[in-house]
């Protein structure tokens, strides 16, 4: 945890402005449109799900022209050296894992705002966080900001966008029954 505050600790400050700015606007502009509070509320945690992906992957560890620009277009060999050749076995958890656990908000409140979908819901949430994070890429790559582009990283980011979808499943099933056996119960007093 102390090494997750290092590297983001200083983003913390600016994402809760942001927080606070996109709140009392959502607030006003859903009391001068009139809107549905729980569908702006999604909206909101939709929209901070993004610019947190965005702080944390795109905002500059350094600038300058000498920043080197590293890329890795081979799957999964930087994963298999991350995992196999790492001296502290957390760098592998904390690399991968927060890789996928980065984008799993995107996957659930990016199914929760489109319902309506059923079908073709789950490719389209896929195909969105694949566009998300190869956008992602191609910005850490084309400006000298200390980061690399990886496809480990679009192959981990698109898997945690799968399991926001899969976490937005089991919590639409979970909330259905109970809804379903309260309207069962109230029947029967």
């Amino acid at each position: 945890m102390v090494q997750l505050w290092r590297a983001f600790g200083d983003l913390v400050p600016l994402f809760l402005i942001v927080v606070l700015a996109v709140s009392i606007i959502a607030y006003f502009v859903s009391r001068k449109r009139n809107l549905d509070s729980k569908r702006m509320i999604l909206c909101i945690l939709f929209a901070l799900s993004i610019i947190a992906i965005l702080l944390v992957t795109v905002f500059p560890m350094s600038y300058g022209l000498a920043m080197p620009r590293v890329i890795n277009l081979v799957p999964l060999v930087g994963m298999y050296d991350l995992m196999f050749n790492s001296v502290d076995i957390s760098v592998p958890i904390r690399n991968l894992g927060l890789n996928i656990l980065l984008f799993v908000p995107f996957g659930f409140f990016l199914s929760l705002k489109k319902p309506s979908l059923q079908k073709k819901l789950i490719l389209n949430v896929i195909i969105k966080g694949f566009l998300l994070s190869l956008f992602i890429e191609v910005v850490q790559y084309a400006f000298p900001m200390g980061r690399s582009a990886d496809i480990d990283d679009l192959i981990l980011n698109t898997v945690g966008t799968f399991l926001g979808y899969i976490i937005w499943r089991l919590f639409i099933s979970i909330f259905s029954t109970i809804s379903f056996s309260n309207k069962t119960t109230e029947r029967h007093l």
